[in-house]
Order: C-alpha cells, then structure tokens, then sequence
C-alpha cells in the first residue's frame, strides 16, 4: 500500500499538524495510524478489510490534505454557508490549516450543501471527506 518513506512523510505530516489519529482507506483495504499521547514511534494497524458501504448519493467534498478546518466566513470576509445552500463548482467552501498554510477546501462541482458544515478546528486526513454537496438540476 505504501513505502516506507511515504508512512515516514504521513507521520511526520501527523506530528507537524498536531493529528494523533489517521485512518485511511483506498476501496478495499484500511491502514491506521495512532499516534497516542506522548507517543514516539505510531503504532500502525494491519491492513484490514473494508466492508463495502451502500454508496450515499451526493457529491462528496474531499480533504486536501492533513489538517484542521476552518469554514468559510469564519475569518476571511466571505458569508457563511447556511444549510440547503447552492453551490458553484469551484466555489471556496473553507480552509484546511497545516501550520501557517492554509489549503483551499472548494466544491468539485456544483450542488446544494446536504450536510452539517464541520466545526472550526475539525482534524481531517488527505481525502476524507468533509461534507456532501447534493447534485441539482
């Protein structure tokens, strides 16, 4: 699933933005990365089998990478989403903080807003998924 040096990138990216837990999935198999508290070395679980979930119709709003979320109209001068909201393809719906960078959460189509934002400081790996757009006609 990876090499060494890319568990050694995610770990160190982990410690760099503070992430004490990662779970990631690719379709058919998982890997956990738990840091704990204080923690040196991760304990790293073995691969597992993933149970394939009913797929959820929407448009899911993938993570751009490790970090914690800050939605838009928090800090940056933009309005709020409100619930049931449409949406552009393209559209800056937050912000991912990794340190003093902050990568761009945008919708990678356009939709109606169908689930809860996250809350401000919500941890998210690298293609979690962050919330759902609704596709409309």
């Amino acid at each position: 699933m990876f090499s060494t040096d890319e568990l050694d990138q995610i770990v160190a990216a982990m410690r760099l933005n503070g992430v004490r837990r990662l779970d990631l999935r690719d379709g058919r198999s998982g890997l956990r990365f738990d840091l704990g508290e204080g923690s040196t070395q991760p304990a790293v679980a073995a691969p597992t089998a993933v149970s394939a979930a009913p797929a959820r119709a929407g448009i899911a709003v993938r993570s751009p990478g490790i970090g914690t979320f800050c939605p838009r109209g928090a800090d940056d001068g933009l309005p709020a989403l409100e619930p049931d909201q449409k949406i552009a393809e393209g559209e800056v719906l937050g912000y991912l903080g990794q340190g003093a960078v902050r990568l761009l959460v945008t919708a990678p189509a356009a939709g109606r807003l169908c689930t809860d934002m996250p809350a401000a400081g919500t941890v998210f790996g690298f293609g979690d998924t962050v919330l759902t757009l609704e596709r409309y006609e």
